[in-house]
C-alpha cells in the first residue's frame, strides 16, 4: 500500500554517459541510503570510457542492471530505465550527481503520509545544491505543497531532475520523457505529472548536482534548438490555457535563459540573433526582466561594431 513505506519499491534510474570518474561516487551514495532502493538500472547512452565497465564490476547490497544503448540522449536513456522497471517508485539521479543518506527515506515517509490524508501525489522532490566546478554553490529550494500545474507555465519549480522520486505508473502512462528534446524535456514531463497530481518537496538539502563543462552555461549553443522546439510543444499543449500575455511571458522567458547564457560566454552574435527572435514575438521584449536583455543586446551590438572595425 502506497501509505505504507515499507511495503512499497522503489527503481533508481541512472542515464551514463562518460562519466567514469563520478559513477561510483554516485553509487556509493546510493548505497549509503538509510533506505536502501530495491534494484538500480544504469543505462550506458552509448559511452566510449570505462564507465559501463565501473558499473558491471560495483559490488552493492541491491541488484544493479546495467542496460545499454546507442546515444540517444538522457530523455531516452531515463525512458529505457523507466520502462524496463517494475518497482512502484522511480528515483532519477544523474551519474555526476550524489545523494543524502536520508533522501529516500524522507520522500517515501512524506509521501505515505500525504496518501494517508487521502491526497494524490505524483511526484516528490527535495532541495538540491549545485555545486559548480569553480566551486560556487547555487541553492534551488523552491518548495511544492500541492496543485502546482499553473506554476509550470512560468518556471519549472521542480529543483532538479536528481531529486524526484515519482510514481512510475504515472510517468509510463503518460509515456515518459519527450525523446525527440535533449533540453527541457524533464519540464514538460513535470508538468504533464503536475496536471494530474500533487507536487510535494522535502524542505531540505538531500541531493548535490555537479555542474561541469557539459550544461547549458557551457554549451548553450548545443541545446537552444531543443529549447525552440520546447517552446513549439509546450504551446501546442497548453497554449490556449494561457491568456495572450501569459503566452508572451512563456516565449519570451524561455528565449532569455539562452540570451543570457550567450552573454555570458561573450558569444554577442548570438545574443543578437536571439533578442531579435523575442523582438519579433513582442515588442515588450524592450521591458523584458527590467531591460535587462535589451541593455545585453545593446552591449552585444556595441561589441560587434568595434569587432568589425
Amino acid at each position: 500500500m502506497l501509505n505504507d513505506p515499507s511495503a512499497v519499491t522503489v527503481c533508481v534510474v541512472i542515464p551514463l554517459y562518460n562519466a567514469a570518474a563520478s559513477i561510483q561516487r554516485t553509487l556509493d551514495s546510493v548505497c549509503a541510503q538509510t533506505r536502501l532502493p530495491d534494484k538500480v538500472i544504469v543505462v550506458d547512452d552509448g559511452s566510449s570510457d570505462a564507465g559501463p565497465e565501473i558499473v558491471k564490476h560495483y559490488v552493492a547490497p541491491f541488484p544493479i542492471v546495467l542496460l545499454q544503448q546507442p546515444n540517444q540522449g538522457p530523455a531516452s536513456a531515463r525512458n529505457h530505465g523507466v520502462f524496463s522497471a517494475e518497482e512502484t517508485f522511480i528515483a532519477f539521479l544523474d551519474a555526476d550527481d550524489r545523494w543524502h543518506p536520508e533522501k529516500l527515506q524522507k520522500q517515501l515517509s512524506l509521501h505515505a503520509e500525504l496518501t494517508q490524508q487521502g491526497r494524490k501525489v505524483g511526484l516528490i522532490d527535495c532541495f538540491q545544491m549545485s555545486e559548480f566546478s569553480d566551486g560556487k554553490r547555487q541553492l534551488e529550494d523552491r518548495c511544492k505543497h500541492g496543485e502546482h500545474f499553473a506554476d509550470f507555465m512560468r518556471e519549472n519549480i521542480i529543483n532538479g531532475t536528481s531529486g524526484v522520486l515519482a510514481l512510475r505508473e504515472i510517468i509510463v502512462a503518460i509515456g515518459g520523457f519527450d525523446q525527440s528534446l535533449r533540453f527541457a524535456e524533464d519540464r514538460l514531463l513535470w508538468t504533464r505529472i503536475a496536471e494530474i497530481s500533487e507536487i510535494h518537496s522535502v524542505p531540505q538539502i538531500l541531493h548535490w548536482r555537479a555542474v561541469n563543462a557539459a550544461n547549458i552555461t557551457a554549451q548553450p549553443h548545443k541545446y537552444y534548438p531543443h529549447k525552440l522546439r520546447f517552446i513549439q510543444l509546450y504551446l501546442a499543449r497548453y497554449g490556449t490555457r494561457l491568456n495572450k500575455q501569459q503566452r508572451i511571458y512563456f516565449v519570451l522567458a524561455n528565449h532569455a535563459e539562452f540570451l543570457n547564457a550567450f552573454s555570458r560566454r561573450g558569444d554577442h552574435r548570438r545574443v543578437i540573433e536571439v533578442f531579435r527572435q523575442m523582438l519579433g514575438h513582442s515588442w515588450q521584449t524592450l521591458f523584458f526582466f527590467q531591460g535587462k536583455p535589451t541593455l545585453r543586446y545593446l552591449y552585444a551590438c556595441l561589441k560587434s561594431l568595434g569587432n568589425s572595425r
